[in-house]
Formats: C-alpha cells, structure tokens, sequence
C-alpha cells in the first residue's frame, strides 16, 4: 500500500516540479526583456554592478512573493505551499498556515520593492533626484516599519523549526559578513582593493543572506520561500 502511495506521489512531485520550473524561466524571461525595454527607454547604457545585482535579487524577491500571494488565493495553491515536494490536494490547510503563506508574502513583495526603490528613482529621476529623493527616503521608511511588523508577526507563527533556521540564517551570516567586511577594509585602508559604498555592501550582504538561507534550510528540509 505504501509503495503504491510513493509510486503516485513521485510522478506528481515531477510534473508539479516540471510546471514550477516552466513558469519560472516564462516568468524570468518576460522580466528581464521588460527590464531591458524599461532600462533602455530610460536611456540608461550602464548600471554600476550593485545596482544590477540589486535589480536582480529585487526581481527574484517580487517574483517570489507574488508566486507565493497567488498559490496561497485557494486550498490547491496552500497545498502546494505547504509540501511543495507532495502536496495534499485533499489535506485543508488551516486558516493560522494561510495567514502565514500570505504574509511570507507580503514580506518578500516589500523587500524585493525597498531593494528596487532607490536604484529605479536614480534612473528614473537622475536629472532631479534631489527633488524626489525625500520622497522616495520617506517611501523607503515606510515600507520598512510596515515590513518590520509583518516579520514579528511572521515570527509570531512560525514553529520552533522555522525559528531556529531564521537564527541559524542570521548567526551565519554575522560571521561570513563581519569577517568579510574586515578583510575588505583592512585591504582598502592598505590601498590593495578598490573602495566600495553602503549600496555595494548592502547588495553583497542580500546576496550573502539570501544564499544562506537557501543553505541553511536546505540542510533541514525545509523550502525556501
């Protein structure tokens, strides 16, 4: 009986993956031809490698959150979010997992759009960013103080194995980064290496936090998200 039930599951994980990953290179490609046609329509010919990495991770991070904000509209999407690997099509996902889903959500919308917001308004408003940077400073402020409350209350529920992978993540990631950061300096105060901004640094630390997270609940089982 139990093998009958893997014989099905492991079939539908395939094509479940296979869909996923479909809808993920569409989606890719659509945004990056439409971030090339916006880029292009700004006149911009270069972006500094910060901005580009911060476009990317911010893209990734929309993408996600959106991806997540639609499975989670009805039960076969929570399904999916709740075992992505063998969904319970049958299984009712309980109401406290669908608010969880929906913030995770709203969570990885607002960091993917905190991380767009500076670069966009430089190449947007370049000719007048001293105008519009305020605004834009205020926007940023914003949504930082309401992403700060979705991730207590994302905190709030999440289980002991949640939590821990959300310390292990941040314990990790002080020391990559802190050591790092002091090899980097000592170089530049030595004249070695080039000097690199806060942009610069902030990028490198997403990127650095964003493939330790993948790691780290990897190594527990858990699905990034």
């Amino acid at each position: 009986m139990m093998d009958s039930i893997k014989s099905e599951e492991a079939p539908r994980s395939m094509r479940l993956l296979a869909v996923m990953t479909g809808l993920g290179l569409v989606v890719g490609v659509l945004t990056g031809w439409g971030t090339g046609k916006l880029l292009k329509a700004a006149s911009v010919e270069r972006l500094p490698w910060s901005d580009l990495a911060a476009l990317v991770i911010a893209l990734s991070l929309l993408g996600g959150g959106l991806l997540t904000a639609v499975l989670s509209v009805d039960r076969r999407g929570l399904a999916i979010l709740a075992n992505p690997r063998s969904p319970e099509f049958k299984r009712a996902v309980t109401p406290s997992q669908a608010i969880f889903f929906r913030l995770q959500a709203g969570v990885l919308i607002l960091a993917g759009l905190l991380l767009a917001v500076p670069v966009a308004a430089e190449v947007i408003f370049k000719g007048s960013l001293s105008h519009i940077g305020p605004l834009a400073l205020g926007g940023v402020v914003v949504g930082f103080a309401v992403q700060t409350a979705l991730n207590v209350a994302l905190w709030r529920r999440c289980d002991e194995v949640y939590r821990q992978t959300i310390a292990e993540t941040g314990a990790a990631c002080f020391w990559i980064l802190q050591g790092v950061l002091f090899l980097w300096a000592s170089a530049e105060k030595l004249g070695v290496v080039p000097a690199i901004s806060s942009w610069d640094a902030v990028t490198a630390m997403m990127a650095v936090y964003l493939l330790t997270s993948v790691i780290v609940a990897s190594r527990r089982g858990l699905e990034w998200g």
